[in-house]
């Protein structure tokens, strides 16, 4: 059990959050909503223990389980394979590390020594059998294997991963730990279609309480039995699911707008009969003064009316000219270790075309556009850049981002624009009350669209795009969409997003890792979601 008491939370001198309540119990599935930067994930940290809240209590029942949108995984973490990170949310994992270097040690062992280790052994075994066993390991499976998870993957260590596959990894290990309660951030990114069925099922099915986050719709609509709306520092509650909440948040809008609308014309009116009555007799200066008394009590108790979000404003600036054939690529082959992620790959791509690739995860979709964009080295091929040639890379796991440097100088990096420039370019963004916060500590969302910004003052005409609407809200999303729509150069794009490649429309689709090319149409659309 969850209990939130009087919560107030703060980020510098900003509250995002004020006066919030909140029970999540035991079988609750609650969905968090709100805009990009609402405050959402900031909560999540909070309510998880990684942020320290200003004012009121949190308390918890019960063992919780996190899911950052991060899904930081710690140094020796890193070091581990796919299936041992997944194992340890139990205990398993260094366990059965431990009892293969003891079964090893007593191959070489005699007497005494053997004597120890083999009792020792025994007692690993205890253990295991009381963690589950055997049968834990085929659960860890089948979970791995449920969000996306190859038998190869649980194989791979985990740093040589991508940053999807390490997102599936750190899912897996959540669920498949013993909790009482969950805390999800954002968890089907990265998912394909089955693999959000399932974790829609997953939740509907699970005993505990669920708080999650997401901007997949279906999720919330499906899983949910009710919403909590963060909006303008203040928590609101809502019973049902997505579709409801959002029927009844316009109703109730719309009701404290006539109720705040019919307290103003009271308020006028009272305040207009009052100022006539001054200044006549000593009666009707009584009458005047009880007048503004009733106004003034109404002031008081005004209905709140939250103001309407402001929208983002995405414009990519008229794409300079490019060669004909702006960007290619031949022979390409990319390898970590013994895990051969693509060899021979072939790109060409012609001005004002729109490229998506596609594949399965692990496929290399993402190190092919890192190559592309010359932020990763390939081991075998080249790449060749027309000189008239301007790339903008946006990366889904925000490495541009970093610690310790505010928004504002993450654009001025990039840019000698003007600083007036510069900030009203962060205003289309939504993010100009952040230009002095640290740019590591935004949310999810907003790395999104500061990102986006960053590229669109690198002045592309060749855009290589990675999981874009990751993190956006339904708004931001179509305005992003507007914006590629709108913009006149070349583009190169991996996603996920069935509706979103679908309104985009691209010309050809290059699927990995075999590097087959073909003409995109609306059969190429099913697989996009299963990618």
């Amino acid at each position: 059990m969850l209990i939130v008491r009087d919560l107030r939370v703060e980020v510098g001198p900003r509250v995002l959050l004020d006066e919030a309540a909140f029970t999540l119990q035991t079988g609750d599935k609650v969905g968090l909503v709100g805009r990009n930067g609402a405050g959402k994930t900031t909560l999540m940290k909070t309510l998880a223990g990684e942020r320290t809240p200003s004012h009121g209590s949190i308390t918890k029942s019960g063992h919780m389980g996190y899911f950052s949108q991060e899904a930081h995984i710690p140094d020796d973490g890193r070091s581990l394979t796919a299936f041992d990170r997944i194992l340890e949310a139990r205990g398993i994992g260094k366990l059965l590390v431990r009892m293969e270097e003891t079964r090893r040690a007593a191959a070489a062992a005699e007497g005494d020594e053997l004597d120890r280790l083999v009792r020792r052994l025994a007692r690993l075994q205890d253990e295991l059998d009381t963690l589950g066993g055997y049968a834990a390991e085929a659960e860890a499976k089948q979970i791995a294997s449920n969000v996306g998870i190859t038998n190869d993957d649980l194989d791979q260590q985990v740093m040589s991963m991508s940053g999807g596959q390490r997102r599936r990894v750190e899912l897996a290990r959540i669920l498949f730990a013993e909790t009482d309660f969950l805390i999800l951030d954002e968890p089907t990114n990265h998912l394909d279609l089955d693999a959000k069925a399932w974790l829609m099922d997953w939740i509907a099915a699970y005993k505990g309480g669920v708080l999650v986050v997401s901007h997949d719709l279906p999720l919330l609509d499906e899983a949910i039995t009710s919403v909590l709306s963060l909006e303008n520092s203040r928590l609101e509650a809502y019973r049902g699911n997505y579709s409801h909440f959002l029927t009844e948040r316009d109703r109730r809008r719309e009701q404290r707008e006539k109720e705040r609308r019919h307290q103003d014309q009271k308020v006028a009116q009272l305040e207009a009969t009052a100022a006539r009555f001054k200044g006549k007799t000593e009666k009707m200066a009584r009458k005047a003064k009880t007048l503004e008394s009733r106004a003034d009590r109404i002031k008081r108790d005004l209905v709140e009316v939250e103001k309407r979000g402001k929208q983002v404003a995405v414009r990519f600036p008229q794409a300079p000219s490019a060669n004909r054939t702006p960007l290619e690529a031949s022979g390409l082959g990319k390898a970590y270790g013994d895990n051969v992620v693509f060899l021979d790959v072939e790109v060409v791509i012609e001005r004002g075309e729109t490229l998506l690739l596609m594949g399965l995860n692990g496929a290399g979709k993402t190190t092919l556009l890192r190559i592309l964009a010359g932020v990763e080295a390939q081991d075998l091929g080249v790449v060749s850049v027309g000189n008239k040639t301007k790339l903008g890379y946006y990366a889904q796991e925000h490495e541009q981002i970093k610690t310790g440097r505010t928004v504002f100088d993450h654009v001025r990096d990039v840019s000698d624009l003007p600083d007036t420039d510069l900030r009203s370019l962060l205003g289309h963004f939504l993010l100009a009350d952040k230009v002095d916060q640290d740019a590591v500590t935004l949310s999810g969302g907003e790395k999104t669209k500061l990102a986006l910004a960053q590229v669109v003052l690198s002045r592309p005409n060749v855009l290589l795009l990675d999981e874009p609407t990751n993190n956006l809200d339904p708004q931001a999303k179509d305005a992003l969409l507007e914006a590629l729509e709108a913009f006149g150069g070349t583009i190169i794009l991996v996603s996920h997003d069935t509706d979103f490649v679908a309104a985009l429309e691209p010309d050809r689709a290059l699927l990995m890792p075999d590097a087959d090319m073909k003409w995109f149409d609306e059969e190429l659309l099913e697989l996009v979601a299963l990618a």
